[in-house]
């Protein structure tokens, strides 16, 4: 019997269609390593995705160039046409792959300014790589992170939604002018003339009133009998406010007693020139209610002045008590006065403690109310007995003493009486007159005040 080989499909494709069932009759243990080794193969071949796409191209040049042969050779294009669809289609996959995974970076490499351009923030490239990628290219962990990030623009916007929109920046104001800041103390005028230390004359006047005194203090005076101090302090005066701006505030009262405006005199810096002269000691504080607004401001400059012996008050107490009585524990007069006892290192003392005259004369000029009686002709000159000094025709010897005549200036003589502690027991009648009126004039030898006394 003659037996015909069998005809079917080729060996090859029935090992390919047995492939399935040969794998489902495999052990688990070999399932589990197939699996692995194709997820290997697998991440193997998406991590060479771009060295698999050129070795694709290259297969399909080659494929393409063959196909073209065995259509000159009239031959079959079958087997070549499967090779250059399949080389085809790995190029496409490989190619997409590569991109997914290698494009972003690409991009930025091949950017000719890197450095000049804007960086992309987080949002907006994780934003670009979900484009690029379908979600069954994504991996659950890119998912989750895009996820995140969008969470993270919209806490973002919310936050910048929230927040107040913030005014524009102000340029700071310009400093007032000197003339601004006198307005805020009171009426601001200029200081056309110093009368004395603590008299003004203003322009523009007020009420038709030129002339301003200063509250709550006392120079010494210069007008009607100089009296310590009195020239400095009304030069010191003329030197801060003559031909100046100054702002005038006034108290309760505006006029006082001789038509003058009261007022506090306040500098351009803000200092009130009233204090000023106190706690420099050219004034000291004199107070008449109801205008006393600043009258512990004053005391408490003077106080300092006083204790630093400043001004007037660095003066010999023979000095200060010629000022006026203020209630300050100077001035009213040195006769019989606490203020004009003399200093304790000058007291109890006559010629015959002196060895010359110019000695017995420093004494007289630091304190011209003579306590001790050095000049008992009061002729200025003191102990004249005394070497370096005018001879007398004769010197008592205490101040008890009977008196002795001493020849005077025009030749005549005159009988002058030796002083009293108290004060003095000596009249006109034993004065050859007229003389210059005694410091204090304790004997009111001057009666009519003109400086010259028993006329």
């Amino acid at each position: 019997m003659l037996v015909l080989p069998r005809i079917g499909k080729p060996r090859g494709d029935r090992v390919l269609r047995n492939v399935p069932s040969r794998v489902a009759a495999l052990p688990t243990a070999a399932k589990v390593f197939l699996a692995i080794a194709a997820l290997i193969v697998l991440a193997v071949c998406v991590a060479l995705s771009p060295l698999l796409a050129v070795l694709a191209l290259v297969v399909l040049i080659v494929a393409v160039f063959a196909l073209f042969i065995q259509l000159l050779r009239r031959a079959s294009l079958k087997r070549w046409g499967i090779v250059a669809a399949t080389s085809l289609l790995f190029v496409l996959l490989f190619s997409g792959i590569s991109g997914a995974l290698y494009g972003g970076a690409q991009e930025e490499a091949a950017s000719p300014e890197p450095t000049q351009r804007a960086q992309p923030t987080p949002s907006e490239d994780t934003t670009r790589q979900t484009k690029a990628k379908t979600p069954d290219e994504e991996t659950p962990s890119q998912r989750e992170a895009t996820k995140r990030d969008g969470e993270d623009d919209a806490k973002s916007r919310s936050h910048t939604k929230q927040e107040p929109p913030r005014e524009p920046e102000q340029e700071a104001p310009p400093p007032p002018s000197p003339e601004n800041r006198l307005a805020d103390f009171g009426k601001v005028v200029a200081v056309s003339r110093v009368v004395d230390g603590d008299i003004i004359e203003i322009s523009p006047a007020i009420d038709d009133i030129a002339d301003v005194r200063l509250i709550g203090v006392d120079t010494p005076e210069t007008y009607g009998g100089t009296e310590p101090y009195g020239n400095k302090a009304s030069a010191f005066t003329t030197d801060r406010l003559e031909g100046e701006q100054v702002a005038l505030e006034f108290d309760v009262e505006r006029i006082d007693p001789y038509g003058r405006v009261l007022a506090y005199v306040w500098l351009p810096d803000g200092t009130m020139f009233n204090e000023t002269l106190v706690r420099e000691g050219y004034a000291q504080v004199a107070t008449f209610p109801p205008n006393v607004k600043y009258t512990e401001r004053f005391l408490d400059a003077q106080q300092e002045a006083r204790a630093a012996s400043r001004g007037f008050w660095g003066l010999p107490n023979s000095q200060l008590c010629q000022l006026a009585d203020r209630g300050n524990g100077i001035g009213g007069g040195c006769a019989g006065s606490a203020t004009s006892s003399p200093s304790p290192s000058f007291s109890d003392r006559d010629c015959s403690d002196f060895d010359s005259q110019p000695e017995a004369q420093e004494v007289l000029e630091d304190d011209p109310s003579d306590p001790n009686g050095l000049d008992g002709d009061y002729d200025g000159v003191a102990c004249e007995e005394l070497p370096g000094g005018a001879s007398s025709a004769s010197a008592s010897a205490s101040p008890s003493a009977s008196p002795s005549a001493s020849p005077s200036g025009g030749g005549g003589s005159r009988n002058v009486g030796a002083r009293a502690p108290s004060g003095g027991d000596i009249d006109c009648d034993q004065v050859n007159g007229p003389i210059p009126t005694p410091p204090g004039d304790p004997d009111n030898l001057d009666g009519d005040g003109d400086g010259l006394a028993c006329e």
